[in-house]
Formats: structure tokens, C-alpha cells, sequence
């Protein structure tokens, strides 16, 4: 009887476990970190081609499962409370005497999917290069989906951090027991520097704020943040060529940034 411990699905089709490892292009001197191994149908792949895969599993009887091999390090723990900068530090570094990056492979768990994505762009930015992640496809379409009615803050969040395309999508059979959804495989490729200018803290004040209330202008859903800042909010809106009547998903990533950046400074300028 199989046994599906914390609404897990477990990755069955070797078809696609082939192409997610293919996906990942892999090298014998990749750190690769893993969440949530489940199994291991995926584990048991990557440690055949890589330096080291740290997988991070809560769940004790699937973690005692996982088999010893000097290349695999398992950390029996919630990943959400995971000192994620801690665990990413390695020893040795690269030739030219930086950091080793990480690569990110996961089948991610449907129902913490965003605060697992959340916590590796903010903490693991500065040391993962590529994620190579398996999200509910509607999640993932959303992701991909910017200045349109399909738009979310999740989409302008991993917008600011990543390129974000899907790969391929994967039916349930394809897992045991199989999920009631379709599946994406995603990656995300890490910016070395963000896409735009404005500061990360603001850009997703403005995202999630108008986002939260996404019926209303921009005028409206933002007053109360351009009152916390003691910004002169329709100053803003003409230095970043906006009426203020906009809707947040009718905005770019740049669109976001020039306001953001726009609100700084009538700040500075009443200073």
C-alpha cells in the first residue's frame, strides 16, 4: 500500500525523470540541492552524475529510506525553516575564487509551493544559478504571466528575481498516487542582477499591495503606502508616466520599477 505522507505525489514516469535530469544539465562538479526527495526516483539520478546532492526531507520514514552514498547529504528538516545560506555554504570555491553555485531540483509539494519559491529567491539568490522545479501548471502559468489579467505578484516576485520558462507539462499518471491537476516542469534561471532598478523591498511593497486589492487603481490600492513613505503619490505617477487609473496587472516590470523609483524620489525631493 503506497503511502503519501504530507500530500505527496510521487514521481513515477521514468520518461520524465529523464527529462528533468536532462533538464538540469548536470556536471560532475554541480552542488545540487534537492527538496523534498520523496523517494528518490530522482535523488538516485543526480548522484550518479555531480559533486554533491544535499536533500532536505521532513519527513523521517522517507528520509531513513534514502540510501547512504558519500555524494548525498540528507537534512532531516522543514525546509521553510531551513537556515538557507548556512546550508549553501561548501567548501572550496570556484577558479576564480567565488562561491560555488547551486542548482535547485525539486518536485515541489502543491500546497507550500509559493513560500518554498519565496524563501529560494530571497535567501538563495545570491548562491543558486538555475532551479529546475515541478510546480502545478496553473502556478506556473501564472508565474510566466506578466501585464496581463492572468498577471498575480507572484508574477512581478519572480519576475524581479528570475527568467522563468516551462519546459515541458506532466500529466498525473505520471505520479503514484497521481495528483487531480496537471503538472510544469519550470526553470528559473537567477538574475546576477536584477532586470530593473528599483529596490527589491519597494518593488514588492507596490506589487503585493496593489495586488492584494487588484480591483482597484493604482491610486487607490497604493495611497496608503505613499502616505507611509510621506511620497507625493501623483508626483509619482506623472515621473513615471502613469495616470494613477492603472490596474496592477496592467503594469510591465519596468512599469513597477520607474514608479517605485519615481516615489523615492519626490521623498528625497520633499526632504
Amino acid at each position: 500500500m503506497s503511502r503519501r505522507p504530507l500530500g505527496q505525489h510521487f514521481l513515477a514516469d521514468r520518461n520524465i525523470i529523464s527529462k528533468i535530469i536532462e533538464a538540469a544539465d548536470l556536471h560532475e562538479d554541480d552542488n545540487i540541492l534537492e527538496i523534498g526527495p520523496g523517494r528518490g526516483a530522482i535523488t538516485l539520478e543526480m548522484v550518479k552524475k555531480v559533486r554533491l546532492v544535499k536533500a532536505i526531507e521532513v519527513d523521517e520514514e522517507l528520509a531513513d529510506k534514502l540510501p547512504i552514498l558519500p555524494n548525498l547529504q540528507v537534512v532531516r528538516q522543514d525546509f521553510l525553516k531551513l537556515n538557507l545560506p548556512e546550508a549553501l555554504k561548501i567548501d572550496g570555491s570556484s577558479a576564480d575564487g567565488a562561491p560555488k553555485k547551486w542548482k535547485v531540483v525539486a518536485n515541489l509539494p502543491y500546497y507550500i509551493t509559493t513560500p518554498i519559491i519565496e524563501k529560494l529567491l530571497v535567501e538563495g539568490s545570491p548562491y543558486i544559478e538555475r532551479m529546475i522545479i515541478m510546480i502545478q501548471k496553473e502556478v506556473a502559468d501564472r508565474i510566466q504571466s506578466l501585464a496581463c489579467r492572468d498577471s498575480s505578484a507572484l508574477s512581478y516576485f519572480v519576475g524581479y528575481y528570475a527568467k522563468a520558462k516551462t519546459l515541458f507539462n506532466v500529466k498525473p499518471g505520471s505520479f503514484n498516487p497521481p495528483p487531480q491537476v496537471d503538472s510544469s516542469v519550470m526553470a528559473l534561471d537567477i538574475y546576477q542582477t536584477p532586470p530593473v532598478q528599483a529596490p527589491v523591498k519597494l518593488f514588492l511593497t507596490l506589487t503585493r499591495t496593489s495586488f492584494n486589492v487588484r480591483r482597484k487603481t493604482l491610486r487607490k490600492s497604493l495611497k496608503g503606502v505613499a502616505a507611509s513613505m510621506k511620497a507625493d503619490l501623483e508626483k509619482a505617477f506623472a515621473q513615471a508616466h502613469l495616470t494613477g487609473s492603472e490596474r496592477p496587472e496592467e503594469l510591465t516590470l519596468q512599469q513597477f520599477s520607474d514608479l517605485a523609483l519615481a516615489l523615492q524620489k519626490t521623498v528625497s525631493q520633499q526632504a
